[in-house]
């Protein structure tokens, strides 16, 4: 039998589709949560308070159920206050999520359209989501981030779009994946669909979701409603990474769903136990936390459950001590031990410290996610990125251990013994004028000046990249062109300016200005931010896993 030929199917447009959930139908953030008492979500609360309190991750697995429920504002308000570090779901997801932003509206009205065959076949859902998954895949990208990219580019089309939950996660740069299956979801009925494009976007979703659970070791992760995807690839998962060696144990996972648990997971009854065949359960709950942590099951409609997550999350954030909820959490205490002597060393720096930890976090994000950093400069700023970008390749204050499994597979090579002493971890980092080729090319080929360090980022950046300019003036022609083009694709911008900050400095995310004037001064002010930056993505990345001592 041949497959069959999807080309010739039937689609409708969204406006002739009766939709069950509109506008009206999405939760305000100031609504007050119905009553819940549940000392299990109170546990859970406590256990995410303190894992963003201590830099660790809080990743939000959810089926589409909670789309359809309204609650995509609370979604898209904890990920703003940096509570919510990876965002996870199934296909249906990203096309409730979708559709919200194109049309204000989502979920069809099954029982009009099952007789005629037209349940399903809504012609811009398809036709939009598939084009954006095959040009995101076309540029490296997976599912989520491919969606994200698309609104954030197709603004006119989607005038909803500060509720979709894929285009905040792009705009904010967390990352946000999305695990199909082949067959569930409407975008595959559609004769634009393209099968080997969608499991190409699904699996660098994969790879992705897998970075974020390496890095899972004191974080939590939280799956609402998602009985069969999200338990399956969260188990995958974390079995590849400690297969890879990382460690992740000690770890707090929570189960939201409207089904009560009434007996253990290894009762008695064993396979007879029908709770033993309850997916989230094994996957979710028990088997991650075997080697540690905790696993905890919250009965309840995520109409009840998560505002009351939402609201207990922000309520004790707003009663610590450090600041109001919005405000960034504090750093790791190794982390927050290399600013004290960044301070210590030079007083003089701390107006920059806040521009300083902003940048640590973002560029901790970048590399965490799988980018890279470029950067760029003029003349003696053109040396301090090609110093960053060496501090950043191999090892700058710690001795950085090559992780057991790459050590073993080197060992193998016919060289693999001394490659396997010398070699070490490393940060992608990029200095964009190194190419000569391509910068002699630039100025010979395009009729304007100062055009080559844009080039060469409109050629090799992809989403989830950084850019890290500096300029002692803020005003370098052909810094702030390459900032332009950081702009174009949404990547965050860090600057290193002098005092006055120049253009760079009013178009860059982040602007660490520091507090002299004469360009010499201001570099040697640049020397000392991107050292202690440098220690502290070194100490984020390596200290823990390696057990790195001091050079």
């Amino acid at each position: 039998m041949r497959p069959m030929d999807f080309s010739d199917i039937k689609t409708y447009p969204l406006a002739e589709r009766p939709n069950l959930v509109h506008l009206d139908n999405l939760l305000s953030l100031d609504s007050p949560p119905p009553p819940f008492d549940s000392p299990e979500l109170d546990a859970v609360v406590e256990k995410v308070v303190a894992a963003r309190r201590a830099g660790r991750p809080v990743i939000w697995m959810m089926g589409a159920h909670v789309i359809k429920s309204g609650l995509s504002r609370l979604l898209i308000d904890l990920m703003k206050r940096g509570i919510i570090t990876h965002i996870a779901g199934n296909g249906a997801v990203s096309i409730h999520d979708f559709e919200l932003a194109l049309i204000g509206e989502t979920s069809e009205d099954v029982a009009t359209s099952l007789e005629d065959g037209s349940f399903g076949m809504a012609d811009e859902t398809g036709r939009l989501m598939n084009r954006a998954i095959q040009e995101g895949v076309r540029d490296g990208l997976g599912y989520g981030t491919a969606i994200g990219r698309f609104i954030t580019e197709n603004a006119a089309l989607f005038p909803f779009r500060d509720l979709n939950v894929l285009y905040t996660a792009y705009t904010l740069g967390i990352p946000a994946t999305i695990h199909a299956t082949i067959g569930t979801d409407i975008i595959h009925q559609h004769p634009t669909v393209d099968f080997g494009v969608l499991g190409m976007a699904s699996g660098i979703d994969f790879r992705l979701f897998t970075s974020s659970v390496s890095e899972l070791e004191g974080g939590v992760l939280l799956n609402f409603g998602s009985a069969v995807t999200s338990p399956e690839v969260f188990l995958k998962a974390l079995t590849i990474v400690r297969n890879l060696g990382h460690k992740v144990a000690a770890i707090t996972t929570a189960n939201f769903d409207l089904i009560s648990l009434g007996s253990d997971y290894h009762g008695k009854a064993g396979y007879d136990n029908p709770v033993y065949y309850y997916r989230p359960r094994k996957n979710i709950i028990n088997r991650p936390t075997s080697l540690g942590g905790q696993g905890y099951h919250i009965t309840g409609d995520h109409a009840v459950t998560i505002p009351n997550l939402y609201h207990r999350v922000i309520a004790k954030l707003a009663s610590a001590a450090t600041s109001s909820p919005a405000a960034p959490l504090p750093l790791p205490g190794p982390v927050t031990g290399i600013v004290d002597a960044l301070i210590a060393r030079s007083p003089a720096l701390q107006p920059v410290i806040p521009d300083l930890e902003r940048a640590f976090r973002e560029l901790k994000r970048c590399f965490a996610t799988g980018g890279t950093l470029f950067l760029c400069g003029n003349g003696g700023s053109m040396s301090d990125a090609l110093h960053i970008s060496g501090e950043l390749l191999k090892s700058y204050a710690l001795r950085r251990r090559l992780p057991d499994r790459l050590h073993g597979r080197l060992k193998v090579q016919p060289d693999g013994a001394l490659l396997a002493r010398n070699l070490e971890p490393g940060l992608r980092a990029v200095v964009l004028g190194a190419n000569l080729s391509l910068s002699s090319a630039v100025a010979n080929d395009m009729p304007d000046r100062d055009v080559n360090l844009a080039q060469e980022l409109l050629a090799l950046a992809r989403p989830g990249d950084a850019l890290l300019c500096l300029s002692t003036s803020g005003n370098a022609r052909n810094v702030y062109y390459a900032a332009q083009v950081a702009r174009t694709l949404s990547l965050p911008i860090i600057a290193f300016t002098g005092e006055d900050g120049g253009k760079l400095a009013a178009l860059a995310d982040i602007a660490l200005r520091a507090p002299a004037r004469r360009t010499d001064r201001v570099q040697e002010l640049h020397a000392l931010c991107y050292h202690a930056l440098c220690e502290m993505l070194e100490t984020a990345f390596f200290a823990s896993e390696n057990g790195m001592e001091a050079r």
